[in-house]
């Protein structure tokens, strides 16, 4: 009849070796880990990365930032420009400035920017409303473009500029059927 084991019952460790190795073993391991242990007092040095508390992580208006500056470098491109009466300089520029920019009154905002592309619209075709289709799908294939390189579809701020770009040159053409010209 086959004897039952009971592996409970083993004289022997699984591993081959006396619990009595086996603890000596643990216990020169141990002294090792501490041996090679130092402490330092006084002096510390600066910790610049962490993955703790102290860890400073970049904001995405930083990060998209970073990103544009980086790219318009590497085109050569300047990183300053003239918003009229002051300079701007995107190595620098905070968030809060950046939406100043484009806020409603901003620079970069609808009324501003719509005014300035039908200026130079009206000024580029002579100042001659006969032509206002050409001056619309000269701005409509601007807009086209731009909206492709920017995988196809453009933030809301450009299509408000667009809407009123399109307002502006209507007024502008209007002006001219009212007076008879």
């Amino acid at each position: 009849m086959a004897e039952n084991i009971d592996p409970t019952r083993s004289t022997r460790p699984a591993s081959g070796l006396s619990q009595e190795e086996t603890l000596q073993r643990r216990q020169s391991a141990k002294t090792k880990a501490n041996a090679e242990d130092r402490v330092s007092l006084g002096e510390q040095e600066e910790v610049k990365e962490t993955y703790g508390p102290g860890l400073k992580v970049a904001s995405p208006y930083e990060l998209l930032r970073n990103l544009v500056v980086k790219t318009l470098q590497e085109q050569g491109l300047e990183l300053r420009f003239s918003t009229g009466d002051t300079e701007v300089d995107f190595n620098s520029m905070t968030q809060e400035e950046a939406q100043a920019l484009i806020a409603e009154d901003g620079y970069f905002g609808v009324e501003k920017t719509s005014q300035r592309i039908v200026d130079f619209a009206i000024n580029g075709f002579g100042n001659d409303p006969t032509k206002l289709q050409e001056m619309k799908d000269a701005i409509d294939q601007g807009f086209q473009e731009a909206q492709e390189a920017f995988g196809g579809a453009l933030p809301e701020i450009s299509q408000q500029t667009y809407e009123a770009i399109m307002e502006k040159l209507d007024a502008f053409a209007a002006q001219f059927e009212e007076s008879g010209e």
